[in-house]
């Protein structure tokens, strides 16, 4: 999420096959068309010999004849309408899974998330929705089939059907794998034969089951229109803005009300006065998040800190970069906590995220304590060999629920190592009561 490191994770890679691999990549193929064929029984053997000639004359491979959906040829899905499918089979899921593995199930759902937020990156190449279906079929496969045993022998077989619908076409692979609509809708009936929803619909109004799922309860209140700053709230109130900035005014006080910073800016005529008021709102927004969720006193002082240190490294405690206009980086990270649109869609109300510094600083405070609490606590990362919580904490944030061991080395780049340093680097400050370092931010 650190919008001030950009970074182009992935290239396109080319490669031109030789004719002697050609020949054994063909061979290949035709095995594998041998095994779809015997495991589909003899149906429809007219139209599979058609289909083979004309794979074979274009020297494509066949596509899987996968029991109950429909072909798989025709235009692919875009990835928002993949990323609603895999949404709809996770809360369709989670409605079933049992109690033991819900956390589990979230964890799967949330590092798929992230994985489609750099996939679908400014600059990426192709269409990432088949690798994406294989990734996200892999942490939810296990899961799935764990879960099974334990359903109801009716439910249990609508999943057995999907599972074995999945596992075959995980079994093409890569480029070989085109997933159509029709394809991904078939898929969501075999687990909601009687749903009338459109599993492929692409909303993004907050979701309370999905918040459910997820552990993140009731949806916080999402602002109102003047909190999101449009134009016309603008021109209203352009000249209580300036009147706000004015000495002795109520802006001065110690606890502003957060639509006083939605007017202001780090201008450097008036920067200690904005930075003592964002340190206000993120004192009381995460007081208030560690009360609700009933967090020990042992570790408030360290949830607090952590808040800070994120805000600092997410966007040196600013909302927006000038009136109206959110903090936004090119992969969709919004505002003072740089809460990603596509990672946390369904969520969080995406107007409330770049519109208000309030909602967005409580929605990055709610995401810091689900990963402090849910993985860095329950997973004794202060406990390993050169565990910290903090950092676990934040590299999860950063990372997904995959990377809460990120910091320590594990599958950790160089890009990613520079990251989880420059949070030690703030959070070491911010510990010994130093978090108005972040003034650094705007020295030059």
């Amino acid at each position: 999420m650190d919008s001030m490191l950009t970074v182009d994770s992935g290239r396109p890679f080319h490669f031109r096959l030789q004719p002697r691999r050609l020949f054994t990549g063909v061979l290949h193929v035709a095995v594998l068309l041998v095994g779809f064929l015997i495991s589909d029984g003899q149906a429809a053997a007219s139209n599979n010999s058609r289909e083979v000639q004309l794979a074979a004359a274009f020297e494509l491979p066949q596509l899987p004849k996968v029991p109950g959906l429909p072909s798989l040829t025709g235009p692919s899905a875009d990835w928002r309408q993949f990323d609603s499918f895999f949404t709809f089979v996770v809360k369709r899921f989670g409605d079933d899974v049992p109690a033991n593995l819900k956390d589990s199930l979230g964890d799967a759902f949330l590092d798929s998330r992230y994985e489609l937020t750099t996939a679908v990156a400014p600059g990426k190449g192709g269409n990432p929705v088949p690798e994406l279906f294989i990734n996200g079929w892999k942490r939810l496969s296990p899961i799935m089939n764990k879960a099974v045993p334990a359903l109801p022998k009716q439910t249990a077989s609508l999943y057995s059907s999907f599972i074995g619908a999945a596992d075959k076409l995980a079994l093409t692979g890569g480029s070989g794998l085109n997933l159509t609509p029709d394809a991904l809708k078939g898929m969501a009936r075999l687990i909601a034969p009687s749903s009338t929803a459109d599993p492929l619909a692409y909303s993004t109004n907050v979701d309370s089951g999905l918040r459910s799922l997820l552990g993140f309860g009731a949806p916080s209140s999402i602002p109102g229109k003047q909190s999101r700053l449009d134009r016309r709230f603008l021109l209203e109130r352009e000249a209580a803005t300036v009147i706000s900035f004015w000495p002795g005014r109520a802006a001065m006080a110690a606890e502003p009300a957060a639509s006083d910073l939605n007017q202001m800016l780090p201008d450097p005529k008036d920067l200690q006065q904005y930075l003592t008021q964002v340190r206000n709102l993120l004192v009381n927004l995460s007081d208030k998040i560690a009360t609700k969720s009933k967090l020990t006193d042992q570790y408030k002082p360290i949830y607090r800190q952590i808040v800070f240190t994120a805000a600092w490294q997410e966007s040196c405690w600013r909302q927006y970069i000038k009136k109206g206009t959110p903090l936004a980086s090119a992969t969709g990270d919004l505002g003072l906590m740089q809460v990603n649109r596509n990672t946390w869609r369904g969520v969080y109300d995406l107007k409330g995220l770049g519109g208000d510094i309030e909602y967005n600083g409580n929605a990055g405070g709610e995401i810091l304590y689900y990963y402090l609490t849910r993985h860095a606590i329950k997973k004794s990362e202060d406990k390993q060999p050169g565990g910290n919580l903090a950092r676990a904490t934040y590299s999860a944030y950063n990372g997904g629920p995959g990377a809460v061991a990120r910091y320590r080395g594990v599958r950790q780049s160089p890009i990613w190592k520079k990251v989880d340093e420059a949070f030690w680097e703030k959070f070491k400050a911010v510990s010994t009561g130093n978090e108005m370092a972040v003034k650094s931010c705007y020295e030059k």
